[in-house]
């Protein structure tokens, strides 16, 4: 028996399972080709990587992932952002559900492209689905929440997987590898856009995880 060999194969499984035999190819994107790489981060570090931040809920980075979570003294949603400055763009991140009720990814409108307040749009996922809105105007009483696309889709808690959002002007597209492909079009999804927003629904302690974000230019 090759002991050398076979102590390489143990230590190489032991590695994948440590971060949820995360090895499958990246996704490709379908709305245009990658460009610029403008982010890549594998919270490899004991600390937060520069410019993210929380408003609400609870941050932090162990174990060489990120972890979020609603904290319920705060009577809100978890909510976190990684300011970088987009427009067309292809996000890509591994992720998790540790307990969490929901994780929603999305943006909000750069100041000065749109006459709104608050939320452009999100990707919403739970263990049972996800959907793309696009959020009212709440300097508006009369704006309401637009469900643009839906599905039934299953989300297992505990397992990691890969995640693609692709913004490509009015089109939007999630997709996830083995799941149909979730797909939208609104005409301000196009604006320019001054970073990304994490959102972590649950209780205390029940978390999403987050891995190896990269963010490039959708040309």
């Amino acid at each position: 028996m090759n002991l050398p060999r076979l102590l390489v194969s143990v230590l190489s499984l032991h590695a994948l399972a440590s971060v949820g035999l995360r090895a499958a190819p990246e996704p490709t994107p379908t709305l245009g080709k990658k460009g610029k790489l403008l982010l890549e981060e594998n919270f490899e570090a004991v600390a937060l990587p520069k410019g993210w931040t929380k408003n609400t809920g609870v941050l932090s980075v162990a174990g060489g992932v990120l972890h979020a979570s609603q904290l319920a003294s705060d009577n809100h949603i978890g909510a976190f952002r990684k300011a970088l400055p987009l427009q067309d763009c292809a996000i890509q991140l591994d992720l998790k559900l540790a307990g969490a009720t929901t994780f929603n990814l999305g943006f909000d409108p750069a100041l000065g492209e749109l006459k709104k307040k608050g939320h452009l749009f999100s990707l919403a996922i739970t263990a049972t689905g996800w959907t793309i809105t696009e959020h009212n105007d709440k300097a508006d009483p009369n704006s309401k929440v637009v469900s643009h696309a839906k599905a039934a889709t299953k989300f297992a808690q505990g397992e990691w997987f890969t995640l693609l959002l692709e913004v490509k002007g009015d089109v939007v597209v999630a997709t996830v590898d083995g799941k149909e492909a979730l797909r939208a079009t609104a005409k301000d999804f196009r604006v320019k856009k001054p970073g990304l927003v994490f959102r972590v629904g649950g209780k205390d302690g029940q978390e999403v995880l987050v891995d190896n974000v990269k963010v490039w230019a959708l040309e």
